[in-house]
């Protein structure tokens, strides 16, 4: 073994040991049906509430999902700013509150 192999080895025991970018993105997508107790008029608040913070957090761009080459999430390291995090959980936040309103035809 050259030491060239011995330190791929030691990287990629480093990275598996970090919680992956693509586990983080997954956490971040979330079910629906939580939302479909809460009212309506409630609901549509809520997710504009939580629009409104994700366009604050990401200066008005909106939250993209990173880049992620395939194959390499699990081992990459989750680089998103603090920010970035935020605006990606409120945005699987707000994408749920969206698809229950749009099952239970709200209108707001």
């Amino acid at each position: 073994m050259t030491t060239r192999h011995l330190k791929v080895i030691i990287l990629s025991a480093l990275l598996s040991g970090c919680a992956g970018i693509q586990s983080q993105l997954d956490n971040e997508k979330i079910s629906s049906l939580r939302y479909d107790n809460v009212a309506c008029p409630a609901l549509v608040a809520q997710r504009n509430q939580a629009v409104a913070e994700i366009s604050r957090l990401t200066n008005g761009r909106g939250y993209q999902d990173p880049n992620v080459i395939t194959g390499f999430g699990p081992f990459l390291p989750d680089y998103r700013t603090a920010n970035q995090k935020q605006a990606g959980a409120l945005q699987g936040q707000a994408d749920s509150m969206t698809r229950s309103i749009d099952r239970r035809k709200c209108t707001g």
